[in-house]
Order: C-alpha cells, then structure tokens, then sequence
C-alpha cells in the first residue's frame, strides 16, 4: 500500500503550528520515514536540535493525501537536516486511513481480521481452519482461513472477535502473540499485510504499522528456517493461554533471539553468542527452580560460615596486613562473587536443555552417540564449545574452545532449532516426527564433509 501525502495540518514549526503545511511526500509500508520541503523554519531550533543531536517528538500528526482523504500518523520524530533549514525529516510507526484521531486507543473494538504472508502459501497449510478457538477466559475467539481475493487464494486470513471490546493496543498484543507462535513453528516472524479493525460503533480502522519488535523480521520473511508442524490434536487455546503467561515475564531473550534470523553481523560468532545468551536467560528466568544445584538457604548458611573462618584466619590477617588489603574487602568480594554458587552453570544448563524433552534429545542423539575420546562425546565438545564461545562474547577475553569456521554454521542451526523446540515443548506445543526428522538430517549433513574439533 502507498498514499500520497500533500498536507500536514498544524504542522510544528519551531514554537508555534503552521495550519497547513503543503508538501509531497509517500507513505510506503516498507519505510517508516520520507523527507519533506520546508521554509521559514526557526534557525534558533533547529541549531538547537541538530546540536543536540535530537528530534521534535509528536503524539500524532493529521495528514491530508492527494485525494483530500484523511490520514494519521502516530509516534512521530522530526528532524531538520541542514541549516538553513530546507528538509526536515521525519519518522513515524503507525498510520491510520480515513481519519483524524488524535488518542486512538480510546476506540473500542469489538473485532479485528488480519492478512498475514501473500507471498508463500507453505507452511501455512498447518494453521488454516484448524486455530478457531477461544482464549484468555472465552472473552477471545480467534479463527484462520484463506484469504480470498477474487477466487485467489491470498495469504492467510486471521479474524478476531471480543465479549468485551478492548484498545487498540490489546488487540495488537492479541495478535501478536499469536504469530510468535507462528514464528516458532515456521522458523521466520509472518509479515502482516494487511489490518482491519472494527469499533463499537462501526467505524472500520485501516492501519499500516510494524510490530516494534519483528518490522525487520518479518520485512521480506527473509529466509524459511526449518518448518516445525505441530500434531493435530493439540489444544491450541491452551498453547496459547500459556504462551501468553511466559511472555508476560519473559521479554527480552525472545525478543532479541527473534532478531537472530534477520540481522546479520559482520562478526560471524556474534550471533551465535547472542544465542546462547539468550538461552542462559531464558532457563534462569523460567526454570529457575531447577537451575539450583541447593536452595537458596543452604547458600546462605554455608556463605556465613566462611565468611566466619574468613574472619578468624591468622594466616589470611597476615597476608591482607603484608600486602595493604583490607580484610573486610576480601570477605565483601567474598560474598559478591558466592552469591550464584548454588546455581548451574551455563554447562548444565546447556546439558539440561538437551535432556529436557525427547525431542531435544533427537537434536543431539548423534552427538551424544558419537565418541571422540574414552572420556568424551561430541556432545561434551559441543557444550564446551558453547559455553567458551557465550563467554568470548561476555568476557571479551580468547576462549581456547569456542566455534570458528564452518564450525558456526552448525552451532547456529542446532542451537536455534533447540531454543524453538524449547519453548514450543514449555507451553505444551508438540512437533511430528516427521518435520523434526526432516530437521534434524539436514542439520546433520554437516558432518558428512565437516569434523567439529
């Protein structure tokens, strides 16, 4: 979709609106910003902005496009980009067609459909008709189907309908939620087309907008990782119901795991590092009581009593007086770097993962079959190698094992396909053997020209 934009009205010029600014200007769904011809803009302010190195921030601005029909847009930023000022530039995440309302989430909406992904009809076989359901206590129904556009099929349709209408922004984090659903099982965040929402008092809303945390993500569905499909008769409401709970205390490992699949790095082991951060943190985060190797208690208990031998050690008095230490300095350090003493190491946590569910446990069969020594498998060389690698990263430091090479391309893929399988088993989601076989050996055909070392 593209609209042509001529006017902006009350148009911010320094410390006072001009009521309508004329210009030209395209609002595209791939490029939230476009740069405008302006005159007689302050030269105090913008001096003060570009110093500043800031932009003018606006809840909203109404437009006007080349038919004379209304537009928003919302979470606006400009920015003048010379002095004297002739451009100004400006940035914004949400538009809304046909009107001009300046709080948008005091409308209710009582239901929503939503086009996701017209470019790739596959995987997407494994949703339609088969998610009508309800959630979050009945007040939700959600269903799928074919989006239909002159006998076409075009993308997948997603409808939503509410007992109690809701903002906005509730139906955003809806759908939302949904479709990171949808990224586990298909491997890339689905680009959402198009999206309707209609109010209590039948105004239908028209938006473009990306979600803040996939607009990159899903911008070209870049790449189809490996398809998970999910057995049939799985209790989607309860899948969702529990996703919806994790992600109200987990935040950023996903987030920032999500951006994995897109953003590329220069550095190679970046991504892979940031991997396995993520992974740390989401185990320490929702296993939390199984990454305890003693209760908290215990720790305490035993941290006090040497902290107590700390105290009375002739010998430790001597040295701290020989070298100008202060003795209450070592028991502080002490006990700043005991306090993690009873949890697991990111070893164990990256050994538990892999023995959490069976189909974890598929993943690395081969590793954990294969030996290279009479003391180790591949899978031991593969967690030591994930392990120094997250730390080259964190410690900034050389690690003697960490993945180089070819080596990264297998990390990559197996640490990824882990953290999905994770999270899909950890709300109940289940894969059939076959998409997972299907994974798997492909995966695998790593070895059949590579060593890992």
């Amino acid at each position: 979709m593209r609209i042509h934009g001529r006017k902006i009205l009350g148009f911010p010029c320094g410390d006072v609106e001009v009521e309508q600014q004329i210009c030209d200007f395209y609002i595209e769904e791939d490029s939230h910003e476009f740069v405008i011809e302006v005159d007689d803009y302050p030269i105090e302010k913008a001096f003060d902005l570009l110093c500043r190195n800031e932009s003018l921030h606006k809840e909203c601005l109404f437009c006007v496009d080349e038919n004379e029909k209304a537009f928003t847009l919302y979470n606006c930023y400009l920015m003048p980009l010379q002095i004297p000022v002739r451009q100004m530039k400006i940035i914004w995440n949400k538009c809304l067609i046909g009107y001009h309302i300046e709080d948008i989430q005091s409308e209710k909406i009582k239901s929503a459909e939503y086009i996701v992904q017209t470019d790739k009809k596959y995987p997407f076989h494994m949703f339609v008709g088969k998610n009508c359901f309800d959630i979050l206590n009945g007040i939700v129904h959600i269903s799928t189907d074919w989006n239909q556009e002159n006998t076409n099929i075009e993308g997948v349709a997603i409808y939503i309908s509410v007992e109690v209408p809701v903002t906005i922004a509730m139906v955003e984090k809806i759908i939302l939620r949904l479709l990171e659903i949808y990224f586990l099982q298909i491997g890339f965040f689905p680009k959402v087309e198009k999206r309707r929402m209609i109010s209590v008092t039948q105004k239908e809303y028209y938006f473009i907008e990306d979600f803040a945390a996939y607009g990159k993500t899903a911008k070209k569905n870049i790449k189809l990782d490996f398809v998970l499909d999910t057995k049939n008769n799985l209790a989607f409401s309860a899948i969702y119901d529990k996703w919806w709970g994790l992600r109200e205390k987990e935040v950023v490992t996903f987030n920032l795991f999500s951006y994995l699949t897109t953003e590329s790095s220069p550095v190679r082991e970046v991504p892979v590092a940031t991997c396995i951060q993520c992974f740390e943190g989401y185990f320490r985060i929702h296993h939390a009581e199984k990454m305890l190797k003693f209760s908290k208690d215990t720790k305490n208990q035993i941290k006090k009593e040497i902290s107590k031998l700390l105290s009375s050690s002739d010998n430790l008095k001597k040295i701290c007086e020989e070298n100008g230490i202060l003795l209450k300095d070592i028991i502080t350090s002490f006990n700043l770097m005991s306090g993690h003493i009873n949890e697991y190491s990111l070893k164990d946590i990256l050994q538990y993962a892999v023995e959490s569910y069976d189909a974890t446990k598929r993943l690395f069969e081969y590793e954990k079959k294969t030996r290279i020594s009479d003391t180790m498998t591949l899978l031991d060389l593969f967690i030591k190698k994930a392990s120094g690698h997250r730390n080259w990263l964190s410690h900034l430091t050389e690690q003697k094992r960490r993945f180089i090479g070819k080596e990264i391309d297998l990390a990559d893929k197996k640490l990824r396909l882990l953290f999905r399988l994770t999270l899909l088993y950890d709300i109940g989601s289940e894969v059939t053997d076959t998409s997972l076989d299907s994974a798997i050996m492909k995966i695998n055909k790593w070895y059949d020209i590579n060593t890992l070392r």
